[in-house]
């Protein structure tokens, strides 16, 4: 198997080469495999190089990493920030997270739906992961499992991603990666919003890298979802089909060119899809793709995307045991020639809550605007929330915005933890005439807090008929 490596040369370009294995036999080419990997690649140069070895095996070893073997490519001026090469016993926790269970929850750990959103079928848990000989594995089961909140399953496997610990805007992400085939298998190496400033899934963006189908592992695909909160989303996808006899079954190079224009698909550096076309609604392009991600690595048992019905798991795939999706390395790239940075936000995007009211949220930029036909009957009836921000003790924070109405009523503005214990509590009245507003909020414990701007049936609200309240100029920050 050929694997390339994107790297910043020594001189003044950047290549693409294509490591080089020997056999037991080529005892030259094994003399100049200087980090034991089997392969004959740029790392052994720079290990070579570091550890002083003659010159005349630095250019024996540049000679031939040139050489006729290895395919050269002009790739733009990339420099490697980020990568876990797996070289340890166990996964490095300061850079991957678990993603445990099957349902999806809020940012407060709220169920909100069961399989991921996706009707997948397994429970994933922190043990169905391993790493040894330098290679991840994710390992994908059929066994009984039983969680004592979320019920009983049928198969586990593991998700694993770097939020909070690592994510990035543009540059290249790669991924060397396997996976066993069977039907109901899906492997998917992905990244999801380090924050969703523009809003629930998708409005804020996700990007797929590789996801297959195991009933299919001649193909894989790339995908983006993007546009509005659902069921308002939308997609880009092309497939790669592998050549006469290949497959993901076999070691590929997945990756991902990302910069403010324009995203491109590769397997084995071979371009297979190109996308610009996206949006966030009400929002400037590059939006939403001009924000930090994070990286996902998992592989799931059922479900849309390959499962029995769109739903089940296929026993017969685990007839002779437990399905592995093996990644080698992830390396993250940024292109040192390109300042495609993230878009500074001048408000947050609100979340929504409606209960018994005839109302709807649309964020903008700049402005979250509430178009309310009937305020319901409840004070919390019509609500926008920015969830789950994480305070402690002895912090004091800020909520600012400017707000205006159509027609005069009250709005409440509160900070509550999960509990709904409040640290602050507001009753505003507000009126055609643009009104700003700051208020302090210290707390005394650790927490995550909820802003709620409430706009219910307040001081008798719905008897006003319809309306449209604009918040503006949302920042919620630390003192």
């Amino acid at each position: 198997m050929n694997t390339k490596i994107l790297f910043s040369a020594f001189l003044s370009a950047s290549f693409l080469l294509t490591a080089v294995p020997f056999s037991s036999s080529a005892a030259a080419e094994h003399d100049m495999d200087y980090n034991n990997d089997n392969y004959v690649d740029i790392f052994d140069l720079i290990i070579a190089r570091q550890n002083s070895a003659p010159e005349n095996e630095l250019a024996h070893l540049g000679s031939f990493l040139l050489g006729e073997e290895v395919t050269v490519e002009n790739t733009g001026d990339y420099s490697l920030i980020w990568s876990d090469e797996f070289d340890g016993d166990a996964l490095d926790m300061e850079k991957w997270s678990y993603e445990l269970g099957n349902w999806k929850l809020d940012e407060n750990g709220n169920y909100v739906t069961n399989g991921w959103g996706n009707n997948e079928q397994e429970f994933y848990t922190d043990h169905n992961e391993s790493v040894n000989d330098g290679i991840l594995t994710i390992a994908a089961k059929h066994e009984n499992y039983t969680d004592a909140v979320q019920g009983s399953y049928e198969y586990t496997s593991s998700r694993l991603s770097t939020q909070h610990k690592f994510s990035t805007c543009g540059g290249r992400i790669e991924v060397r990666a396997r996976c066993d085939a069977g039907k109901s298998l899906w492997p998917a190496i992905w990244m999801l919003p380090e924050d969703s400033v523009y809003g629930g899934w998708a409005a804020s963006g996700e990007i797929d890298i590789m996801e297959g189908w195991g009933s299919t592992p001649e193909k894989v695909c790339g995908t983006i979802h993007f546009g509005d909160v659902w069921p308002n989303n939308t997609y880009l996808t092309n497939d790669f089909i592998f050549e006469n006899g290949d497959s993901a079954q076999n070691w590929h190079t997945y990756s991902v060119e990302w910069d403010s224009s324009e995203m491109r698909w590769f397997v084995d550096n071979k371009l297979y899809s190109t996308q610009s076309e996206w949006y966030s609604a009400n929002r400037t392009y590059p939006a939403p793709f001009d924000q930090n991600f994070y990286i996902i690595l998992n592989l799931a048992v059922g479900g849309h995307f390959d499962g029995i019905d769109g739903i089940y798991g296929d026993p017969d795939t685990f007839a002779d045991g437990e399905k592995h999706f093996d990644i080698d390395y992830v390396r993250v790239y940024d292109k040192i020639t390109d300042d495609f940075k993230p878009t500074e936000i001048k408000s947050a995007a609100l979340g929504s809550y409606f209960e018994g009211s005839e109302a709807s949220l649309s964020n903008m930029e700049g402005c979250s605007v509430f178009s309310i036909n009937n305020a319901g009957t409840l004070e919390y009836g019509v609500m926008g929330l920015i969830r789950a921000q994480s305070v402690h003790a002895g912090e004091t924070w800020n909520i600012s915005f400017d707000v205006s109405s159509t027609k005069q009523r009250d709005m409440i503005v509160t900070v509550e933890d999960p509990s709904y214990n409040r640290y602050l509590d507001k009753k505003l009245t507000i009126s055609p005439n643009q009104e700003h507003y700051s208020f302090d909020v210290p707390f005394g414990a650790d927490m995550t807090a909820d802003i709620k701007f409430q706009l219910g049936n307040i001081s008798d609200s719905a008897a006003i008929g319809q309306h449209e309240v604009t918040v503006s100029n949302i920042v919620w920050s630390k003192k």
